[in-house]
């Protein structure tokens, strides 16, 4: 049990980072004003919409879960509050644009 909060410390951070770097790819790889975008597969989007709102629920129960997460390391707890505030936003993104709503 000693290294569980350690686990979910690994886990926040690379969700976190990963939604960052998936919305910050989905940002770059938006379509310019007037520029005509296809229109992806169903199953496509809906795939997209799951995953990036599991990240997104992860990245939800992780908050919830920070102060267990930082209960043995509390010099990490704004570090960490940063990082998966970061990673929800990010992923509240990819789940927006995914959704037509972004």
């Amino acid at each position: 049990m000693a290294a569980e909060p350690r686990q979910e410390r690994i886990g926040a951070t690379v969700l976190s980072l990963g939604a960052t770097v998936v919305a910050g790819l989905e940002w770059l790889d938006r379509p310019q004003p007037g520029e005509v975008a296809e229109s992806l597969p169903g199953w496509y989007v809906a795939f997209n919409v799951a995953l990036h709102g599991a990240i997104l629920l992860l990245l939800l129960i992780a908050l919830l879960r920070l102060p267990r997460i930082v209960a043995d390391r509390p010099d990490l707890r704004p570090l960490f509050l940063g990082l998966i505030l970061v990673g929800t936003l990010a992923a509240a993104y990819l789940v927006g644009r995914d959704l037509g709503v972004v």
